[in-house]
């Protein structure tokens, strides 16, 4: 049986023997990561007999913007799962402590920016310095005009208008490139009847699917393409594509994307134990003994990651199907 293991860790906080203050116990840790999210967040609480509260108050410990390190796993055999900094404290006990990744910094850059021709890269390069930028590659964005704002405020107007996602990979920022990131690790598989604790799983029929894409292409001059094809009065599937200048071009595109999404598959979640390590723009293949017409791979589009009495949980959004 395996023993649940934990390590947090306040580099900015020195305990009594000059070390960073290290924390092997806490009622629970939850942490949420989804590129569709912008900025991932931890939850930490404490329990109400630490003797760290008798010693110190809370506010002389934990203060926003204060560092914190989260590794969780079984046997100490523990992996790095959250990084990021201090956002709130609880004024009473027990202590819950909220936090947020690299991004909490990143979005609080001041930006007044504007170009009359700019790229996705060299706007995230421009208005970030000092972050490595990872972006989908020849997006042009055309004129930009950002005064008196931040970078999270851009990030989003990039999200809202272009559905270009953007999320952190340690000190890294990634934009449009929920997949394609992580696409060469090979896909973990979970048996549906063993390997899965519980599941909101749903599976759909192709004919049973009622599915329209609305579709547009921004182009250099700002100006773009829309195009929509499918049924009405079902999901309604965003997507926006980038250098595509010919109408007709961008009509076999997106029925060409339709095809892929218009097809049987598994949609919802399914919650497995702390181990194997999930993240989203990971892989998995879901497969089944009672029901092996449904086995199918599909990308994780997010994971949520609970850990406390009842034990250590990852619950995984799955995303697109891949095969």
């Amino acid at each position: 049986m395996w023993l649940m293991t934990m390590k947090l860790q306040f580099p900015n906080i020195i305990d009594e023997k000059g070390q960073p203050l290290t924390i092997v116990n806490a009622n629970s840790v939850d942490i949420n990561s989804s590129y569709k999210q912008l900025t991932d967040t931890a939850t930490i609480i404490l329990p109400r007999n630490a003797d760290l509260f008798k010693k110190y108050s809370i506010r002389e410990l934990f203060k926003a913007d204060d560092p914190v390190l989260i590794e969780l796993g079984y046997d100490e055999q523990n992996e790095h799962e959250f990084e990021g900094y201090i956002a709130h404290v609880s004024a009473d006990i027990p202590v819950v402590i909220k936090c947020e990744n690299e991004m909490r910094k990143v979005k609080a850059l001041p930006v007044n920016y504007s170009n009359k021709s700019v790229t996705l890269e060299k706007l995230l390069k421009d208005i970030c310095p000092g972050y490595e930028i990872d972006a989908l590659e020849g997006v042009a964005l055309g004129s930009v005009r950002f005064p008196k704002t931040t970078v999270g405020k851009v990030l989003e107007k990039l999200q809202t208008d272009s559905n270009l996602y953007t999320y952190m990979k340690g000190k890294q920022i990634v934009c449009g490139k929920y997949y394609a990131d992580d696409s060469a690790i090979e896909a973990v598989e979970f048996d549906l009847e063993r390997a899965v604790v519980e599941n909101s799983l749903q599976y759909k029929n192709k004919e049973d699917v009622v599915l329209k894409i609305s579709a547009s292409s921004l182009l250099v001059n700002g100006q773009k393409l829309e195009f929509e094809f499918g049924e009405e009065g079902g999901d309604v599937m965003k997507l926006s594509y980038f250098n595509i200048t010919a109408k007709a071009e961008l009509e076999k595109k997106v029925k060409e994307d339709y095809a892929k999404a218009h097809r049987d598959g598994w949609d919802g979640t399914i919650t497995v134990f702390g181990k194997p390590r999930m993240q989203h723009g990971m892989k998995v293949t879901l497969y089944s003994e009672l029901y092996p017409d449904r086995n199918g791979t599909y990308y994780v589009d997010g994971v949520s990651k609970k850990f406390d009495e009842n034990g250590y949980r990852q619950v995984i959004t799955l995303g697109g199907k891949v095969s």
